[in-house]
């Protein structure tokens, strides 16, 4: 019988509950996945928590989990090069059922995966490397011999660009707290800032030689944004892709202002702006980041529980006390 993990009220993580679900069906376009991992991401803390910004709350009950990875059980009208039994990874809008036995995908966001490849390993990849690699090659223009700076360095997607871009050729400079500076230099880092006890922009600059940073990669926004723009370099690039720290602060246009002379611009990025508007470009960069995790160029680092334990993974998510990845293992 399908089950799933709900939000049935908002609340501390305890509210997640596990429930009974009727058997999907796939329509045209679409494939039915029996999944055997289902990754944890902050959105589903956010939804939970019934934090999401006006008018995007989704009705409730919900099953949160937005990727994963298992078998394909039954394919919709027109879909093409599946067939059932395949070993698939997957990515999904809010809604998609990642927290359950089995969700329905459109064909765009489900690529095959390799016969050695873990079902837990290829859950945690789509929703990080998919943000890195966007950032990085769409948006970024990363291409060796530049430079980026790699905020929250020790999160899923901290990991992800760390090595994406070191097998760009980039300069990788990664910013952790205290206690994940030794995990930020695991993954490949050039140079590691730790950010609790060191200024970022002037060691940026230190690093650089007092030429900055081609790209800031940022999840945190609050008064960072400020500090990147001081740490870039001439025709330098901010993405910020996160509000960890609340919406960028301080009097915008006169930051700007102040760094008109270096060319500088900042870019925001949401995944599923890409995901929505251009699912065949999608679905070959999604192809892409998993060839590279069989390549072994990204290695995403993951932490599993049980799916009966989505509530403890939501406390050690919120907690901060994670690096990488928390997986959900779905029997």
């Amino acid at each position: 019988m399908p089950y799933a993990v709900e939000i049935t009220q908002t609340g501390a993580p305890e509210v997640l509950r596990q429930a009974e679900r009727r058997n999907p069906q796939p329509d045209a376009g679409e494939i039915l996945i029996r999944n055997h991992a289902g990754a944890v991401n902050f959105i589903d803390t956010i939804i939970r928590r019934g934090e999401m910004p006006e008018g995007m709350m989704p009705e409730l009950p919900q099953v949160p989990g937005v990727e994963g990875a298992g078998v394909v059980e039954a394919i919709g009208a027109g879909v093409e090069g599946f067939t059932i039994g395949d070993r698939v990874a997957w990515m999904g809008p809010i809604g998609a059922g990642g927290y359950g036995s089995h969700s329905v995908i459109g064909a765009p966001y489900v690529t095959q995966i390799a016969g050695d490849i873990g079902f837990d390993l290829a859950a945690a990849l789509p929703v990080n490397a998919m943000t890195a690699y966007h950032m990085l090659v769409n948006l970024g223009g990363a291409t060796a011999g530049k430079s980026v700076l790699v905020h929250a360095a020790a999160g899923g997607v901290g990991t992800m660009i760390q090595h994406i871009a070191k097998h760009l050729g980039l300069t990788v400079i990664a910013s952790a707290s205290t206690d994940k500076v030794d995990y930020a230099w695991a993954q490949g880092a050039d140079h590691v800032i730790d950010y609790r006890t060191e200024e970022v922009a002037a060691r940026v600059m230190d690093i650089t030689h007092g030429r900055g940073v081609d790209l800031s990669l940022n999840p945190i926004s609050g008064e960072t944004l400020k500090s990147d723009l001081e740490a870039l370099a001439p025709l330098g690039t901010v993405v910020l892709f996160g509000f960890l720290a609340g919406p960028p602060a301080g009097t915008f246009g006169e930051d700007l202002t102040k760094h008109f002379q270096k060319s500088v611009a900042v870019r925001v990025s949401d995944i599923y702006t890409y995901f929505i508007n251009r699912p065949d470009e999608f679905n070959a960069d999604l192809t892409k980041v998993f060839d590279l995790l069989e390549q072994g160029v990204v290695r995403p680092q993951i932490t599993t529980l049980p799916i009966a334990k989505a509530a403890e993974a939501h406390r050690r998510l919120e907690s901060g006390e994670t690096t990488g990845k928390l997986v959900l293992t779905i029997d």
